[in-house]
């Protein structure tokens, strides 16, 4: 980190350049930082400091190539060890940002290997293995972070995270739990705790973790999870400290504002507020738009791309090449359709295990779309380059989720988004089960709306009613692709017909998949595994009809989600 401290002892002009350049750099001005460190850079073109500021700035302004110029300079400039260390940490996080793992990991090696005192190197490291999908490298790392920093809890919490980030939940509590031991004032290992109790259904000890975290920091995002663990109902004292939360002259952060919004929003919706309530609602998600970006268009862009490719054509041309024999159960649609649902029902089965929500296939999708636009836009390949493609991919997607296969015969990969991969899901994997999910589209917008989804990698289309319904549209015309291209290849679960007669919705769910019948299926809220999704409560009860047309409450309030839905689709099909 570079700070005034770092600045050079240069007499005049140099001095103030590099101060000015940093004030900007901090204030978050790069156009600014930039030009000062411009200048600075012509009276001393060799001066590490202000090649590693250049390069920090270059960065933050996602100029990646010239990034990785000046800091690889700064590197040879650097007067000793623990300098260059902080180059070459700043170096792996320019690459990581570009897509280059493989450089990033070794500029990270090189970082710890040149000041092994400084364990945030070390989890930058095991943030780019987990990146690169190596997970025993990932944990192997902040393990022995751990055990090096023995009084810190910083890498013990991150040990929590990653485990909790690939379904991991018992193995995170540990971490979290040696974290709290080594601080026992550590806010945010408190919340992390809660958070993974509340995915275990132990909602007591959760709420006794995110009291604990409340108390050490008043500001931590978590009310909106206590609100959901005490259903909805804080006592005096919370709804008087959400309420601070909102005080202009508290100057509350905007992400402690949100968390307290939304917590008030099911306080309000609970008591039959509806109107309160969606004020909290429409508040809290104008704030968080102005913190995450998301463009629709960019989504629709690649869905054109998608279906320009995996035309019905391609999809024959390639189908059966793959000889992998993993069997898979996908279950995809829009988040809030019942997909929680769905995989806890077939979770509960004797010979599958759940996976939760999988970012292997997000990945595999990146990775084939980058080998095929390498060889340019005339054609993928020939056949035989095609097909070992899609050999490779299926190698790595086994690979990605082996943490998640264990012994059981099939397991579940529950990424709603995934409906955007079915074509290279269907080529991948031959005897796959994929599961799409559908739901009202006004109730599974709101349920969106309500409940704060983002999207694992990039997302705040939940936050927008107006994105939400281009959203919805979007995932409906990707799916009548499919239908169309991959005729009897899905099988669809209406969410309302699921609750109406659960035992047919489930026999004919396992007779899909090739599965025998169950009675503890039928029991599916008895199962006792990790549920890291908004649905976390409901799965842990029966069936109930109740939510299916909440969403008409708030109709009053929903005239740009209406709007959005409407387009070229007859008002019938939505309401």
């Amino acid at each position: 980190m570079l700070n005034q401290q770092t600045v050079t002892d240069k007499p005049g002009t140099h001095t103030s350049l590099m101060q000015q350049a940093l004030a900007h750099y901090d204030a978050g001005d790069y156009p600014q930082a930039c030009t000062a460190c411009d200048e600075l850079l012509q009276l001393l073109p060799q001066e590490y400091t202000a090649l590693h500021l250049a390069g920090l700035i270059a960065t933050a302004q996602k100029r990646l190539p010239a990034a990785a110029e000046f800091l690889k300079q700064a590197i040879r400039q650097a007067p000793d060890a623990q300098t260059a260390a902080a180059c070459w940490c700043a170096l792996g996080k320019a690459l990581r940002a570009a897509g280059d793992l493989r450089q990033a990991e070794e500029a990270l090696r090189r970082a710890v290997q040149s000041d092994p005192r400084m364990c945030s190197y070390a989890i930058e490291l095991a943030d780019i293995y987990a990146e690169g999908w190596k997970l025993n490298l990932a944990v192997k790392t902040l393990k022995t972070a751990a055990n090096r920093f023995f009084n810190d809890p910083v890498p013990c919490a991150a040990l929590g995270n990653l485990l909790n980030k690939y379904s991991r939940q018992s193995d995170a509590l540990t971490a979290y739990e040696m974290a709290i031991k080594r601080k026992p004032d550590y806010a945010q290992a408190h919340l992390a705790l809660g958070s993974t109790l509340i995915m275990l259904g132990k909602f007591a000890e959760a709420e006794t973790a995110l009291r604990e975290a409340l108390r050490l920091d008043p500001m931590i995002k978590a009310y909106y999870q206590l609100a959901q663990v005490k259903k909805f109902k804080l006592d005096a004292r919370d709804m008087e400290a959400v309420k601070q939360r909102l005080d202009p002259q508290l100057n509350a952060t905007k992400d402690a504002r949100v968390d307290a919004l939304f917590a008030l929003s099911k306080i309000y919706d609970h008591s039959k507020d509806y109107s309160a309530a969606f004020r909290c609602l429409d508040e809290a998600s104008r704030l968080h738009r102005s913190m995450v970006k998301f463009s629709s268009a960019e989504y629709e862009a690649m869905a054109e791309r998608i279906i320009a490719l995996f035309t019905p054509e391609f999809l024959a041309r390639y189908a059966g090449k793959s000889t992998s024999d993993l069997a898979p159960i996908f279950i995809l649609g829009m988040f809030r359709s019942g997909t929680t649902l769905t995989e806890q029902i077939l979770a509960s089965h004797s010979q599958v295990r759940g996976g939760g929500e999988l970012l292997c296939m997000v990945h595999i999708a990146k990775q084939l779309g980058e080998t095929w636009e390498n060889r340019g836009n005339a054609a993928l390949g020939d056949d035989a380059a095609v097909i070992s493609d899609l050999m490779q991919a299926a190698a790595r997607y086994q690979k990605m989720s082996a943490h998640v296969a264990g012994n059981a015969s099939r397991f579940t990969d529950k990424l709603p988004t995934n409906f955007f991969y079915i074509g290279i899901i269907h080529l991948l994997f031959p005897k796959a089960s994929i599961i799409y999910c559908h739901r009202n589209p006004v109730a599974t917008c709101f349920s969106c709306f309500q409940n704060n989804i983002l999207m694992p990698a990039n997302g705040s289309f939940s936050h927008d009613l107006t994105d939400l319904g281009r959203f919805y549209k979007l995932h409906e015309r990707m799916m009548a692709h499919w239908r169309k291209a991959l005729p009897g290849r899905i099988l669809e679960v209406e969410y309302e017909n699921l609750v109406e007669d659960p035992e047919s919705g489930i026999r004919r769910l396992l007779d899909f998949c090739g599965l025998e019948f169950e009675q503890q299926c039928l029991d599916f809220h008895s199962l006792k595994r990790p549920v890291a999704t908004a649905s976390v409560m409901q799965v842990r009860k029966p069936l109930y009809k109740g939510a299916i047309a909440h969403w008409k409450n708030y109709e009053a309030f929903l005239g740009p989600l209406f709007e959005a839905l409407r387009a070229d689709t007859p008002k019938s099909d939505i309401v």
